[in-house]
């Protein structure tokens, strides 16, 4: 599992320790746990700690490019219908999130131009949120 730093932490007044902060910086977003356990050089420790920072909401899980796609494609078949099936074909060929991203965005902006102006800025606007 990767896990990524929450922007908007419901903890104001956190005091990590060393060992917290060191596994609290490793979560990018893009390690995946065990390159944090590793990189953290906590051992274990460092599992305890990531459990602790996930409860308390301080990181949050990343989903992978198959469960966005799979939001994704769902998104578009429901605001677009049969129109969406020749982009979603576009969206399953994505094999990371960052190809996912650029080719959501691509998508949204050819339905804001091409068939609905207003879906493609909502299409945008979900695709920016659910990659932020």
């Amino acid at each position: 599992m990767v896990f990524r730093r929450n922007p908007t932490p419901p903890v104001a007044d956190w005091k990590p320790t060393p060992e917290e902060w060191r596994v609290y910086t490793l979560c990018d977003g893009r390690r995946s746990e065990e390159e944090v356990v590793r990189e953290s050089g906590l051992g274990g420790e460092a599992y305890r700690v990531l459990a602790g920072l996930l409860k308390q909401g301080l990181i949050l899980p990343v989903e992978g490019p198959k469960e966005l796609c799979a939001r994704l494609v769902e998104l578009l078949r429901r605001r677009l219908g049969p129109k969406a099936e020749p982009l979603v074909a576009r969206l399953e060929g994505c094999a990371s999130r960052e190809s996912l991203e650029e080719e959501a965005l691509r998508v949204a902006l050819k339905v804001k131009l091409t068939l609905d102006k207003k879906a493609g800025e909502e299409l945008e606007k979900a695709i920016r949120e659910m990659f932020r």
